[in-house]
């Protein structure tokens, strides 16, 4: 049965018509309750194969990124390019593999997968009308146990919906009201750009606000392009020097999702203002995103749940029954049980409980 509810919170995360960026970060941690993985990523191609963008949870910093590209990227025979055309003409789209001792002891290993902890790596091919455009991949580590055929039939059971939540999208950014804060972290960067402290959490985030796409062949220019983003950040959330120190919030749409940036001055022992900026990070995601990710941690059938966020969205009964194609009185008896399930009276409180459920879920 749980794996039946994850299954259809999954394909359900994947038809909400959102930017594939923003899809992926709510996407993975979901697929490794399927399939058990400290990590995984999507890695976006062009015709050719070349990698144009990506999104994983364990990312190589930009200067590993960028020794990646120059020194493993384009090897011949060896090439990103070349080992996804290989499994992408593969008659199954899923494949599993585990570094042996010999490959453990090379430079690629040690430069980049070792960095990572994937000693055992699973592969997913996704198409488009028959056009391979991504691979979705999930990692385990050294103490880790190796991926299996039952982990890759679960794979090919949701590759389909993959297709669709992680393909191209008409929208490029989403074009709805943020819902709740799903990760925020703090840095300390200088007047002029210059990060002094921060998590690699924070590191992360800035990454993803700063930069449209992250991929190796772009690795080389990311230092200069973060770096200018943080001083135009600078510029703008922060009073010339020698004022009053002061707070400012700036909100930055991508399709990565909306970040609220708040930049403030931060004081010296005396108490007068320094050549330190604090920005807090925060990246808020839709709140179509934010309700179906609520109805996954509410105790509701999947019926219970299209119901639940039809009646989020503002429909009456009669329209619930139209759209799911369900009588007037079974529609009614439907609203009902989700108004016991989730213990509220009314139906603007349903919409209201999703939320805090999705909430206090990313707050622990």
């Amino acid at each position: 049965m749980a794996r039946v509810r994850d299954v259809s919170f999954i394909r359900k995360l994947c038809t909400l018509g959102l930017p594939p960026q923003t899809v992926a970060q709510c996407l993975l941690p979901e697929l490794r309750r399927l399939i058990p993985s400290h990590s995984a990523g999507v890695f976006w191609v062009d015709h050719q194969g070349e990698m144009t963008n990506l999104y994983a949870e364990r990312l190589l910093p930009p200067d590993a990124m960028a020794a990646y590209y120059e020194k493993h990227y384009a090897v011949k025979a060896r090439s990103f390019s070349d080992a996804f055309h290989r499994r992408a003409q593969n008659d199954d789209p899923v494949s599993f593999h585990s570094f042996s001792r010999a490959e453990q002891d090379t430079d690629y290993f040690r430069d980049v997968m070792h960095r990572l902890d994937a000693y055992h790596v699973l592969y997913g091919i996704l198409k488009e009308a028959a056009r391979p455009f991504a691979q979705i991949s999930f990692y385990r580590g050294a103490a880790d146990k190796p991926f299996g055929k039952g982990d890759a039939e679960t794979l090919r059971s949701v590759l389909r919906y993959l297709a669709i939540g992680l393909g191209a999208n008409a929208r490029s950014t989403p074009q709805e009201d943020t819902a709740i804060t799903v990760e925020e972290d703090l840095g300390i960067v200088s007047i002029a750009g210059a990060i002094i402290s921060a998590s690699e959490s924070w590191r992360r985030l800035l990454r993803i606000a700063a930069l449209a796409e992250v991929s190796p062949r772009n690795a080389l220019k990311e230092r200069e392009a973060i770096e200018l983003f943080v001083q135009r950040l600078c510029e703008d959330l922060v009073s010339e020097k020698g004022a009053a120190p002061r707070a400012r919030e700036i909100i930055h749409d991508t399709a990565w999702g909306r970040f609220a940036i708040r930049g403030f001055r931060l004081p010296d022992p005396k108490q007068s203002a320094a050549d330190q900026i604090g920005l807090l990070i925060r990246r808020e995601e839709p709140r179509s995103l934010s309700l179906v990710r609520g109805t996954g941690l509410a105790a509701l059938t999947p019926q219970q749940r299209e119901v639940a966020l039809l009646i989020a969205a503002g429909k009456s009964n009669r329209e619930i029954a139209d759209d799911l194609g369900l009588s007037f009185n079974t529609a009614s008896s439907h609203v009902k049980q989700v108004y016991a399930r989730l213990e509220v009276n009314d139906r603007a409180a349903v919409a209201q409980k999703l939320l805090h459920l999705a909430q206090s879920a990313v707050a622990h």
